[in-house]
């Protein structure tokens, strides 16, 4: 079971944003210039131990009515700017992403997300199906004699 929450968190992770969202922000995304507002440095470590750093920007834009929002992008070392354009949904301002985060189309979306998503899921879930099949299937058996 642990494999299946593990292999399971794994894939939402890699999916990054909700995958419904990005599909809406696909389709009927508007655009807004964002600010920089804050930035902070990201540090991740690899499993031969080399560190790699990155830029975390967060952004604050305004809606035509007057409410403001933020979003965040990640991006190389120094390759910040002070204004990007924001998509987000008019139904929904909090969801948004920086332009060009992403998929850009629905058949990239299909492609990457579901199609190779789906592929690392069911690669990385197997091993636990079978461990939960075969413990239960000696259980079955168990019970018999």
């Amino acid at each position: 079971m642990v494999l299946i929450i593990g292999a399971c968190w794994f894939w939402w992770h890699c999916i990054g944003i909700n995958p419904l969202h990005e599909l809406a922000l696909i389709r009927r995304a508007q655009l807004t210039t964002g600010v920089l507002v804050d930035t902070y440095e990201n540090e991740q470590e690899d499993n031969r131990g080399h560190v790699y750093f990155s830029d975390v920007g967060v952004y604050s834009y305004r809606l035509p009515d007057g409410r403001e929002f933020k979003t965040s992008t990640r991006v190389p070392t120094r390759q910040l700017v002070e204004h990007q354009e924001v998509e987000y949904l008019p139904d929904n301002p909090e969801v948004s992403r920086i332009k060009g985060d992403g998929c850009k189309s629905i058949t990239e979306f299909l492609w990457r997300k579901v199609g190779l998503g789906s592929l690392l899921l069911a690669m990385f879930i197997s091993p636990g199906i079978y461990l939960v099949k075969k413990a239960f299937s000696e259980n079955m058996k168990n019970k018999d004699i």
